[in-house]
């Protein structure tokens, strides 16, 4: 053999020795480099008991750097997101979080990573998740874990922290101590100590020493036990229909576990609400039965959410329990009672449950002066209260009712006549305020309609007796009126009524068509017999039929929103209620005789309203009313802009929204929630 052969050979065999000795020694001191990853999901390693579990795969479709998101530049200029940026809120937020300082700290030190890495090329950029147990109030006492889906390089940074000396962690004032696989850092800025693990290629690192050390047990043994496994999380996680990429969230939380901890005793919706919507929801929804919430939730192009909810069923009530036992309505039905509505909509509910029991939902989620004159108006009526009319309702209708709601504007013009005598067009019909009100209708179905008709005919009657006036006082306020083909509209003229002075009520087949607005009825009867265009329609817009075929098929409950259209109508109505709460808030009894005392002063020689005349007495009290008057007026003008800032916030959120399905199919022991909002992001 030649001397150069020997050479050669010497070479490789000391380079494949070199190569044999170099992997023994990383994979002593680091890991095998050749070593398998997790074959299943994180959630395989993560317990099925835990309190909240978020996880997100494909994480490099989210962010272009961490921890900036990919949709952050459109969610700056988007103009709901704006507003919220400088809105109060998000200012004490910042202040109490430090959320752009953290934020500015982490990209600082993201930047300092070798070999121009991101954490997305740390952590794989694919798989992350979180799980955490509430072990008492407030952050510091809820134990949590990461877990992350690492790369070469995160396996790598996971594994030198067993050599702590490699890294220089006493140098940093950080410790890393060891007990078998777990290793433990404490020390400084290290709030609470942070247990450490590596599950082939999956990072767990958290406070929490049980999750920690329960991932390699679940590894080892098929992830029995975990949350994986668990028949919902297959159920209502992994369920069919789910974007094949998985670039939703998956969401876990122990609902009840979270009140308890975090001494959550205010109820998210008040039974005791001033606003009806308010009160009525938190009779109907079981808010504070639920237990355990679990789905998916995705977040590109607006909201999407599916999720199944556990009920403690003890916590129901009578009338919950009847409403949730009603049979859920199916997609079909829904298109059905759609065609009632204009598609310029801003809202429609559908219920299914009792008509008996919704109604006393409502009647106990008003205010007590308003029962009590509903139940005044029913006595005058020749009725024993408010309770005989519901139980004549609920044995005559069918379980089913939908409301809707769209701006009041239809004008006056088909309630105006030529005036024989002047020749002039003058308006003949309810007289009115100019109350802002929505134009409301109720759509109910009925399985008898003789004991309606004598019910309408009965309040029709008592007239003046429960507030009904025409145009002249003393007249009776019961009219009909007829609409499109001949159909009779019967109204109640009232001027208790706000913003359109009646309500009309019509019979139509097997339904009940309610509304403040008699132009309402006759667009919906139009609709229902398909004389409106389908465009016209609710069920004929592709966005609402795109979204209830995307939700659950079944429910108890739906409700499409649109608020394109209603901001102007929404902050008219606010600044009425802003007015009025300015001027309750002022205090008279220490205002007026301020004012007293300077209109004496300056136009009565300082002399005392007893010692004027009569003459001057009324004068005085004219002057006083009018300096009151402006003196409301300078009180309301200061106030009002501040009043009305988050309500123009609310209207800027709302006007983010293109559209909104939420279905919620109830029964005793578990429910679903499908929620879908269109705010696509501009350029999208």
């Amino acid at each position: 053999m030649s001397r150069k052969k020997r050479i050669l050979r010497a070479g490789l065999i000391a380079l494949l020795l070199l190569t044999f000795v170099g992997y023994f020694a990383f994979a002593t001191l680091f890991f095998p480099p050749i070593e398998g990853g997790f074959s299943s999901k994180i959630s395989g390693l993560i317990p099925r008991d835990v309190d909240l579990y978020v996880g997100r795969a494909e994480l490099r479709q989210s962010f272009d750097a961490f921890p900036r998101l990919t949709v952050a530049k459109e969610l700056e200029e988007n103009p709901a997101v704006e507003t919220f940026l400088e809105s109060p809120t998000w200012t004490e937020l910042e202040r109490a979080n430090r959320i752009e300082e953290t934020l500015a700290e982490i990209e600082a030190q993201l930047e300092q990573l070798p070999l121009g890495l991101d954490v997305l090329d740390v952590i794989g950029g694919e798989e992350i998740a979180v799980a955490a147990d509430f072990e008492g109030q407030g952050v510091d006492a809820t134990d949590w874990a990461v877990y992350a889906r690492a790369s070469f390089w995160g396996k790598l940074a996971v594994s030198a922290l067993k050599h702590p000396g490699l890294l220089g962690l006493a140098d940093q004032g950080l410790e890393a101590a060891r007990d078998g696989d777990v290793i433990t850092l404490s020390g400084v800025g290290v709030r609470r100590p942070i247990h450490v693990i590596r599950v082939r290629d999956i990072i767990v690192a958290g406070t929490s020493r049980r999750l920690v050390d329960r991932a390699p047990e679940l590894e080892v043994n098929g992830s029995q036990d975990s949350l994986l496994l668990a028949a919902p999380y297959g159920d209502f996680i992994m369920r069919e229909g789910r974007d094949k990429q998985e670039r939703d969230f998956e969401i876990q939380l122990n609902v009840a576990k979270l009140r308890e901890t975090q001494g959550f005793s205010k109820p998210l919706l008040d039974p005791g609400a001033e606003v009806f919507g308010e009160s009525f929801l938190a009779r109907l929804l079981p808010l504070p039965a639920i237990r355990r919430l679990i789905g998916i939730l995705d977040l590109d192009e607006g909201l999407s959410a599916d999720l199944h909810g556990e009920l403690s069923t003890e916590l129901l009530k009578v009338d919950q329990r009847a409403i949730y036992r009603a049979k859920s309505f199916s997609r079909e039905e829904l298109i059905d009672v759609a065609r009632f509505a204009p598609a310029d909509s801003t809202l429609m509910v559908y219920l299914r449950g009792p008509v008996g029991t919704l109604l006393r939902m409502g009647l106990d989620a008003l205010e007590p002066a308003a029962r009590d004159n509903l139940n005044a108006v029913c006595t005058k009526a020749g009725y024993a209260s408010v309770d005989e009319v519901v139980d004549i309702l609920d044995a005559t209708m069918v379980d089913r009712i939908a409301f809707f709601a769209r701006p009041n504007d239809w004008g006056d013009e088909d309630d105006m006549k030529v005036d024989p005598d002047t020749g002039e067009k003058v308006y003949v019909g309810p007289p009115h305020d100019d109350t802002p009100v929505f134009a409301w209708a109720m759509v109910a179905w009925m399985q008898d309609e003789a004991p309606i008709t004598e019910m309408r005919d009965r309040f029709g009657q008592a007239g003046p007796r429960i507030g009904l006036q025409g145009r002249t006082p003393g007249s009776n306020g019961y009219f009909k009126n007829r609409i499109g083909g001949g159909l009779k509209v019967f109204e109640y003229w009232s001027q208790f009524v706000q913003g359109t002075g009646h309500i009309a009520v019509m019979t139509y087949g097997e339904n009940l068509l309610i509304s403040n607005r008699y132009k309402f009825i006759d667009i919906m009867a139009r609709n229902a017999v398909g004389q409106g265009k389908s465009s016209t329609r609710l069920n004929g817009r592709t966005d609402f039929q795109y979204l209830m075929q995307d939700s659950v098929n079944g429910a108890n409950v739906a409700l499409w929103l649109d608020p394109e259209g209603a901001g102007d109508l929404i902050r008219e109505q606010q600044r009425v209620v802003a007015e009025n709460r300015i001027k309750d808030s002022i205090n008279y009894r220490v205002e007026r005789p301020k004012i007293e005392r300077e209109v004496s002063r300056v136009s009565f020689q300082g002399r005392s309203r007893s010692a004027l005349s009569a003459d001057e007495a009324d004068r005085f009290d004219r002057l006083v009313d009018d300096q009151m008057a402006g003196f409301r007026r300078r009180v309301v003008e200061e106030n009002l802009p501040g009043e009305l800032a988050d309500i123009d916030r609310l209207i800027t959120y709302l006007g983010a929204m293109t559209g909104a399905l939420g279905m919620v199919k109830l029964d005793q022991k578990e429910f679903d929630i499908s929620l879908r909002v269109v705010t696509p992001y501009e350029g999208r």
